[in-house]
């Protein structure tokens, strides 16, 4: 699989899940103490954790083809022999 389609479909999931961190700390805030830098923060989650998720998506597709290309050598030097 490749890094960046890899990175694009890693930073759907980072979106959608700091949305839903966003809106629950807005709720939690509304109905407690109210309105802070704490929901400030929270909002701040929806840029970060896709970049988050999109930083680990290339990395994790970096890491699995160099596992492929590892496999192929030792498939291909098995066969060698």
């Amino acid at each position: 699989m490749n890094s960046k389609l890899l990175a694009k479909c890693m930073s759907v999931p980072g979106l959608l899940l700091g949305l839903f961190y966003a809106v629950r700390g807005l709720i939690i805030d509304l109905l407690t103490i109210g309105l802070n830098v704490g929901t400030t923060i929270g909002f701040g989650a929806i840029i970060v954790l896709p970049v988050l998720f999109g930083v680990f998506g290339i990395i994790l597709g970096s890491l699995l083809k160099l596992l492929v290309i590892t496999r192929n050598k030792i498939k291909g030097s098995i066969h060698k022999k």
